[in-house]
């Protein structure tokens, strides 16, 4: 059930930072919330580490093809989105990883 919670609280948070993203051009801000929500919805469900990436920061590069067009030469700025996504996944797998193993021993 946590799991279910965790990758639903991914969709959502994706969608509502994609729209953050097309509405502002405060890149700071933006790569820290990437960053913390994807690491703490990793920690919470640690096995769905990749779905979480990709659900945070998934939604940035198809909002900005579907403004910018096909036509457009795409910008980078989606696969960064995606980078920093997944290195915040990584680090909420291995925190709770870590934590499991620690609290186990």
């Amino acid at each position: 059930m946590r799991d279910a919670i965790a990758v639903i609280l991914a969709l959502g948070a994706g969608l509502l930072l994609a729209t953050y993203d097309l509405r502002t051009d405060d890149t700071g801000i933006e790569v820290g919330l990437l960053l913390i929500v994807s690491m703490a919805l990793a920690f919470i469900a640690p096995r769905w580490w990749w779905a979480i990436a990709l659900l945070v920061g998934g939604f940035i590069p198809i909002f900005e093809l579907s403004v910018q067009g096909l036509a457009a030469a795409p910008a980078p700025s989606g696969a960064v989105a995606l980078v920093f996504t997944f290195i915040g996944s990584l680090s909420g797998f291995a925190i709770a990883r870590v934590s499991r193993a620690s609290a186990a021993a």
